[in-house]
């Protein structure tokens, strides 16, 4: 069976599915290859026999500096973070199912540096295979798909950018921290010249809670929630489709602008096993989340800019009595800019605004120094090996923490989980901090 490179189509209103890279430097084939991503994207795939493969790798250096506030895990002499690292290794397969409009889609990653929200286990970096995509789409015409398995719930753009297209070396720390994850459901989308909108029906992990179950979790799980419905509208005012798969605004390309909007609620408690620990620090009854997204991409020759806003409410009943309402908001603003066809410089700022309003000893641990809102700043470059293609691409970038994290820090679905800024690689609750980081990453 002869392997092609070809790509996975996710399952976003934003139109995030994963470009076909290719290794041609002629601005023609690159755009014939661009088309043929579009047309994936569409969800409806190919009928054909056969598997398609692809492989996704990061290879990364990781510098991270950063003082302990009073009450967090002191660092000592020990400030300093560094080392070299994997953090994703990515299997992608797809297949269609002949005669049929049917379209398999499963990926592993053995990468395991680091796990995304609600989608992994504590124990990670062994290299053993993680599962993240194992779903299917069918298409009913043109217009219409139903998806069914594991995916990536449509919440936000940014979340559903494929990594390779990612505009950094790392999604922002705002992401993290709002990222709904992974989840097992039902899902349809409709996708036309200017519309594109998909709502899906889950059960996925309840946001911020303590030991989530991964990804590939079972319907008995205490992680997941009884039930979550995410949906997802996008509005493409001009330009096409394909050209915001990703955050790059190639030289010689048209101008776009798309408008996109998320909502995501779930609940959980109210089904066996109905007692879990959450990020509260306590025994939670029932608990509610609502998340909601808005954000706008512009894209024109040579430069573009990115900007989102997210909310979100988690609403408890603890077990021991009492209960707790708190709402989080995050800010995003990132641009890039092409100064050759290959070399990309692009910064970003995110804000992080903790809602204080609570008693609760984990979010006060650090009252005298905590702070409500957490901000960093990033700026860096990328330099693509082949004009106009994702496949070959050394980045680095330099970001710091703009406030110290202690807040930030006591929440289970935090940056710390990620390796970025935040980290509690050697203790938790920093200040004046910065990191540092080079990558090299291949799509083949």
């Amino acid at each position: 069976m002869k392997k092609t490179i070809t790509t996975i189509a996710l399952v976003t209103m934003s139109g995030s599915a994963l470009a076909q890279s290719g290794l041609d430097i002629d601005r023609a084939y690159a755009a014939e290859l661009r088309a043929d991503a579009n047309t994936r994207s569409s969800l409806l795939g190919s009928n054909g026999a056969g598997i398609d493969v692809e492989i996704f790798t990061q290879f990364r250096y990781t510098y991270n500096s950063r003082d302990a506030v009073a009450g967090g895990t002191p660092f000592g002499d020990d400030e300093q973070t560094i080392g070299f690292s994997t953090p994703r290794t990515q299997i992608r397969m797809s297949g269609g199912v002949e005669g049929t409009d049917i379209v398999g889609h499963l990926s592993f990653d053995f990468g395991g540096a680091f796990d995304q929200s609600n989608s992994g286990t504590a124990t990670v970096g062994d290299g053993g295979a993680t599962l993240r995509d194992a779903y299917a789409t069918w298409g009913i015409d043109d217009n219409w798909t139903f998806i069914f398995g594991q995916l990536k719930n449509p919440f936000s753009t940014e979340a559903n950018v494929a990594p390779e297209y990612s505009q950094g070396i790392e999604r922002s720390i705002l992401n993290t921290f709002f990222d709904v994850g992974y989840t097992q459901g039902i899902a349809l989308n409709y996708t036309d010249d200017e519309w594109k909108f998909t709502v899906a029906l889950a059960d996925g992990p309840a946001i911020y809670a303590a030991g989530t179950a991964a990804s590939n979790s079972y319907y008995t799980s205490a992680g997941e929630s009884d039930i979550s419905v995410t949906g997802r509208l996008d509005w493409l005012v001009s330009g096409n489709w394909d050209q915001f798969n990703d955050f790059a605004a190639w030289q010689g390309q048209n101008s776009g602008l798309r408008i996109g909007a998320g909502l995501h609620w779930s609940q959980k408690g109210d089904t066996n096993p109905s007692t879990v620990t959450s990020v509260f620090g306590a025994g939670v009854d029932t608990e509610t989340v609502t998340a909601w997204t808005v954000d706008a991409a512009y894209e024109a020759d040579g430069w573009g800019l990115f900007a989102s806003y997210t909310s979100l409410n988690i609403d408890a009943d603890f077990t021991a009595g009492g209960s707790q309402d708190l709402t989080n908001d995050g800010f995003l603003l990132q641009g890039n800019i092409f100064f050759t066809e290959q070399f990309e410089a692009f910064a970003r700022y995110d804000i992080i605004f903790l809602d204080d309003d609570t008693t609760l000893a984990a979010f006060t641990l650090n009252d005298a120094t905590s702070e409500d809102k957490y901000s960093t700043f990033t700026v860096g470059f990328n330099y693509y090996l082949v004009p106009e293609s994702h496949a070959a691409r050394f980045s680095m970038d330099i970001s710091v923490a703009l406030d110290d994290s202690s807040g930030l820090d006591y929440y289970g679905n935090s940056a710390a989980t990620t390796g970025q800024l935040g980290g509690t690689a050697g203790g938790t609750a920093a200040d004046d901090e910065f990191m540092i980081r080079g990558q090299f990453s291949l799509l083949f």
